[in-house]
């Protein structure tokens, strides 16, 4: 093994001299290399793959390398990588390797360098033994692509006006952006909703409620298909309450997760706590399982959420029936008073390890986490928000630690709004969550 470790240390000179040309042709784009090197039938394999989480570490954290042998140095592997570099064992062993992140129209490709059996370079280690280093061949391969998914409905709101938030987001450019990052962008339209005016408001305590799992069961049948799809929903809210089909969908394709709640509120009331009977402050606790009965459909299990993997960022506006549910409930919460005092990076990292896990990492994002004067077009909005640079870091966060399969954009409110600046936020903030980069 000691031989190995003199190979790759011959390799860190070679990528030296490849990487300026590699990232100067690719703008910095994310490169994987494969590097073959072998004696005696022994050989080691390079590939780029998410940084794994062990023990229920997050995967942000996950930075220092990791070595199946002994005799591979740590140090030596970082020069390899200015960014990250992991090693994982295997039966055939690998080093894993990643050489740059670049230019954000096509940082969201994958350069893919493959094993070349010929114009190979022979290295030799002290003793005279030849290694083989292979020279790489070049190939492109594209991101996951996402779904767009309408869902316009403001019957669980308190105001008027949310139901246009899809058309803001996307009449903000939200297809041109995420297919500026080397994501296929699949639009799905709207699903069919009602409007107030032409529906029963039924039991005060849960307004409109059946209309409302009507909706959210369109909802739930667009995400599962999508997931089965192998696309990245993107669910374009609407009021909050459309969270309840999200997740259901999510679960009825994948079995119950996990979720990130960026939220001024906790969307944490039932029928019998909640001061307006609005549903879209009952979303969470509905898909928690823990608002009763009245939320369940055929279409998903309840609960859709695994209630030991909640984590909610941002919060600043409790009710008393919400910090009683909390209590029971062993959610990660973060205040912004508890984001005030660690900062953006060390509660998100938090709260993203706390939701990790089998089935699916989604991430709900409500408009109104951001404070209302950068965010001014949301319908119930809160003073005390994340800033524009703290929200941009928050979902950076979300897509550098590769956790999430879904994501939900909500409560954007075109009529509050200042000449669509809410919109054009939440068109920054998914680019952000899909993985762009200031460099």
């Amino acid at each position: 093994m000691l031989r190995l470790r003199e190979a790759v240390q011959q390799r860190v000179h070679q990528l030296a001299l490849q990487e300026d040309r590699v990232g100067s042709r690719f703008l910095g784009c994310l490169v994987q290399l494969r590097v073959a090197v072998a004696r005696q039938g022994y050989q080691a394999e390079g590939r780029v793959v998410s940084a794994e989480v062990r023990e229920r570490r997050h995967a942000v954290d996950q930075r220092h390398v990791q070595v199946d042998h002994e005799s591979v140095r740590p140090e030596l592997l970082d020069q390899l990588d200015r960014r990250e570099a992991v090693t994982h064992g295997a039966d055939h062993r690998e080093l894993v390797l990643t050489v740059d992140e670049g230019a954000q129209a096509l940082e969201e490709e994958r350069v893919v360098v493959r094993e070349q059996n010929s114009d190979s370079i022979a290295a030799s280690d002290p003793r005279g033994h030849p290694w083989k280093l292979a020279l790489p061949a070049v190939s492109m391969q594209p991101q996951q692509p996402v779904a767009v998914i309408g869902a316009p409905l403001d019957l669980g709101a308190g105001r008027r006006g949310v139901d246009m938030g899809p058309s803001a987001i996307r009449y903000a450019g939200l297809d041109a952006r995420i297919q500026s990052l080397g994501r296929a962008c699949e639009d799905c339209g709207n699903v069919d909703a009602p409007v107030p005016e032409a529906t029963e408001m039924g039991d005060e305590h849960a307004r409109f409620l059946p209309q409302i799992l009507a909706t959210c069961e369109r909802v739930a049948q667009l995400v599962a298909s999508a997931v089965t799809r192998g696309r990245v929903p993107l669910v374009l809210g609407g009021d909050h309450s459309v969270a309840i089909g999200t997740l259901g969908g999510l679960a009825k394709a994948q079995g119950p997760g996990g979720v990130l709640w960026i939220d001024a509120h906790g969307d944490l009331n039932t029928p019998e706590t909640s001061p307006s009977g609005n549903v879209h402050g009952m979303a969470l606790a509905a898909a928690l399982g823990l608002a009763g009965d009245r939320f369940a459909s055929e279409l998903w299990p309840l609960p859709s959420v695994d209630r030991t993997r909640v984590a909610l960022v941002g919060v600043r506006s409790l009710d008393e029936g919400e910090r009683a549910l909390l209590g029971d409930l062993g959610a990660r919460v973060f205040t912004m008073s508890d984001v005030d005092r660690m900062g953006v990076e060390p509660a998100m990292r938090k709260a993203l390890a706390h939701v990790e896990g089998p089935g699916f990492v989604h991430v709900s994002l409500d408009m109104d986490s951001v404070d209302p004067d950068v965010a001014p077009g949301v319908g119930t909005p809160v003073r005390g928000g994340l800033s524009y640079r703290e929200a941009h870091l928050a979902l950076e966060l979300v897509a550098e630690s590769g956790l999430a399969g879904s994501l939900e954009v909500t409560e954007v409110n075109p009529i509050l709004d200042r000449e669509n600046e809410t919109g054009r936020l939440a068109v920054e903030l998914v680019a952000s969550a899909l993985g762009a980069r200031i460099l």
